[in-house]
């Protein structure tokens, strides 16, 4: 029987996910997280093959949190287009590395927002935009998109500070903008 495991995938990539909370990927080296993890660099090697392949398991990781977040963040009586949005700023502003890992969107396969909109799960958001109600699925899903697109770009000004807005700024432009969309849909 082989000995057993002392550092696991799964306790690499923890280890190396509060690292990049902390600091950034950019930061995390194999060196760094072995002397974490009380180890050598070895097991790290073993569990992955090279740095670039825990960055990625790191940024689906990040993005589950991500989404998460804004799943949980669906208020009863507030738009969901709303919520959601003021959730994933939030997040990204709180957790500002794990945002860079996850805003670099053209490293992973991660599909699209079109992808996004095939899921199940995504009838119940696409019902619930308010002001919506006499359009089509396909007109709802363009309107999600660019709402989306729009607190993305939020997001990213205001993680990289290019912006300095409150929370209540922030709601009256993704309201507008929302307004917005759906009067040119």
């Amino acid at each position: 029987m082989p000995p057993k495991e002392r550092v696991s995938r799964v306790m690499v990539l923890d280890a190396a996910f509060e690292m990049t909370r902390e600091c950034g990927f950019e930061n995390v080296t194999a060196r760094k997280l072995a002397q974490r993890l009380g180890s050598s660099t070895q097991p790290i090697f073993r569990a992955y093959e090279n740095m670039e392949m825990l960055k990625e398991d790191l940024f689906y990781k990040s993005a589950e949190l991500f989404s998460d977040h804004m799943l949980k963040a669906r208020v009863k009586g507030k738009p969901v287009y709303l919520t959601m949005g003021m959730a994933y700023i939030e997040l990204a502003k709180q957790e500002k590395f794990l945002f860079k890992l996850i805003a670099d969107i053209d490293v992973y396969d991660t599909g699209d927002i079109h992808e996004f909109l095939q899921q199940g799960d995504i009838g119940e958001l696409l019902e619930n935009l308010p002001g919506t109600e006499k359009f089509t699925e396909e007109m709802k899903k363009e309107v999600f998109r660019m709402v989306w697109m729009f607190t993305h770009g939020v997001a990213t000004l205001v993680v990289s500070r290019r912006v300095d807005m409150d929370e209540g700024e922030i709601e009256g432009m993704l309201k507008k903008a929302y307004e917005g969309f759906v009067k040119i849909s």
